[in-house]
Order: structure tokens, then sequence, then C-alpha cells
């Protein structure tokens, strides 16, 4: 049978250890069960850690097992239900709870030692079937994952596979439409409330934007596609609206933002002739507001004046100034 993980090789990697510890948790279980042992192997390490240390604090057997306090308590909370562990209280720290093995803990280990013994054997069978080391090759793997994590190796590939690719700017299409809404529903709704002139124009760019004498542009990312959008709303001659502004939070960071912006700036300067552009925000959008005053824009009362109270959020206007042909 085709194995479809073999297509995706490294990519599954993370799916493909999780359906091989998956395996070989129901295969120890399968040894457990063919002797009649009352003992789930997701127990194991924890177990086996209080066979060697006795006594030990739910906190320090989360560190020595680099668990979550709260996986480690639930494993703890099924031993004692099992009648294997006991809570004990710590005589110098009250606040510290004590995990050991009970009497029938302490059997029911000793009894389990031939068995593990045999399973060890067995799982270094398997280790070295293969040309390598399976064993010694995974304790480096996990050396080299603590020394710089999938995140930061993703960023730094992504990086070298994005070099020279250029984030494409498209007008707007109806198949486009609806980006406009979504990109710009997640940012509003992060911060805001959705307001009724908001959803109108999300669900209706081409009514409310378009047709009126508007443009949309947005961001196409070489890797993640249409990750942002930007409109210029015509509300007088030669007049427009930075409005509805915006690009996914799974790539910010990347830029894309300011980009987006010159080049929608660019457009209503050099091809629409715009003598007025201006926006409306909020005062928490400070990064926002940054990258306006960045680009030229200034804050003006004349347009808070004119414009503000077309929305509830707005408590700050710009207008961009020193406009060149």
């Amino acid at each position: 049978m085709e194995d479809f993980f073999d297509e995706l090789e490294e990519l599954a990697l993370g799916s493909r250890l999780k359906r091989l510890s998956d395996r070989m948790y129901a295969e120890a279980q399968s040894v457990y069960k063919n002797l009649n042992i009352p003992v789930q192997p997701k127990w194991f390490s924890l177990l086996a850690l209080l066979y060697k240390k006795e006594r030990i604090s739910v906190v320090e057997a989360a560190d020595s097992l680099q668990l979550s306090q709260p996986a480690l308590s639930q494993f703890c909370k099924q031993l004692i239900a099992e009648g294997l562990a006991e809570f004990h209280s710590d005589k110098k720290d009250s606040r510290k709870r004590i995990i050991a093995l009970t009497p029938k803990g302490w059997v029911t280990i000793s009894n389990l030692h031939i068995t593990w013994k045999g399973i060890e054997r067995a799982a270094q069978d398997l280790c070295k079937e293969a040309d390598n080391d399976f064993y010694q090759s995974l304790v480096k793997f996990e050396h080299a994952l603590s020394r710089q994590s999938l995140l930061e190796r993703s960023q730094s590939h992504l990086a070298l596979i994005t070099d020279g690719q250029q984030v494409e700017f498209i007008p707007f299409q109806d198949n486009y439409a609806p980006y406009f809404d979504v990109i710009n529903t997640e940012w509003i709704e992060s911060m805001f409330t959705l307001e009724e002139i908001d959803k109108q124009v999300l669900r209706n760019p081409k009514q409310f934007i378009i047709e009126p004498g508007g443009h949309i542009w947005f961001a196409k990312h070489p890797l993640y596609g249409i990750v942002g959008a930007c409109a210029l709303l015509k509300s007088g001659e030669n007049e427009y609206e930075l409005t509805k502004m915006g690009v996914l939070s799974t790539v910010r960071g990347l830029k894309i933002g300011e980009a987006l912006l010159i080049h929608v700036l660019h457009f209503a300067t050099k091809t629409l002739n715009a003598d007025s552009i201006y926006l409306l925000t909020n005062r928490k959008c400070e990064a926002a507001i940054h990258l306006y005053e960045k680009l030229g824009f200034i804050h003006s009362k004349e347009i808070m004046r004119k414009y503000g109270s077309h929305y509830e959020r707005c408590n700050v206007a710009m207008n961009l100034t020193g406009i060149e042909r």
C-alpha cells in the first residue's frame, strides 16, 4: 500500500513522528495486554521516574520529563486512581505537591522490570535495523531542535525562498471581493467592533467603492497568496479617502502593508492626479499611524471636522501633504 507521507517527505516529519509514536504506544500496549499487566504505556516515563526518585514534586517531575504541569498532573491523577501512586505534603513547603509510588505501585514496577527489559531489547533491534542507529539519530535530532526551533529555521528558509520575488499588486477583480471582506474584518474585529458602514462596504466593495469611481488594490505574496488590501474611496473631485487598509496577521512583519500603501499612494498621485488624500483612524492603531506619518500624512483638524463622524471609532484624521506630480 502506498504511503502518502513518502510523497510529502520531510514536510510531514511531525505528522510521521506522531504516527510512529502512536504506533509504538499501541505496540507496547499489546505487550502489556498479552502479559495481563494493568499499566498504560503513556504512564511509563512517570512510573520509571518515581521508581528511581522515590519521591518528587510535581514541578520537578514535569521539568525532568519536559511535560507541561497540566499534562503531568493528569498522569498523576490517573496513577492515583489506579492505586499506583499518591500525593504527599512537603514538610518544608506546604505549597509543594509530592508524588510517590504506593506499595502497590512498587510491586507493579518490580514485576514490570523483566517486561521492560524485553521491550528495550526489541526497540534496540528496531533502531539498529537501519543503516544508522535510529535512537542516537533521534537524540541528535532533539538537540538540534533545541538549538534552533522549527520556527526559526522556517523563517530563515522562507527568506531565502522569497529572495528576489516581488509582492504583486493586483487591482480589484470580482473574484477577489471575498478577500477584501476577510482581510479587513480580521483587523477591525481584533481591535474594534464592525460598524454598519464597515459591513456595507466590506460585503459590497464594488457597489460602494468601485462604481462611485474608487479603486481597490490587493497584495499577492508569492508564497501566501492574497494577504493585503487597500482602497481609495472617491469623495470629491480629485479627492480620495484612503480606507480599508490591512494585511493578514499571518504575514505581519514582512512590511507588505508598507509596500502596498506606497503602491496605492503612487497610483493615486501619478495616475489619478489626486489633489487630496486623507484617512480616518483611531489612536489605538499606533503602528499604522506611525507608517502614515513616515509617508507624509499629518494630523488634520479640518479633515476630522469634515469627515470624522463617518465612523464611531474615528478619533484621528490625517491628510497627505506635499503631493508631487
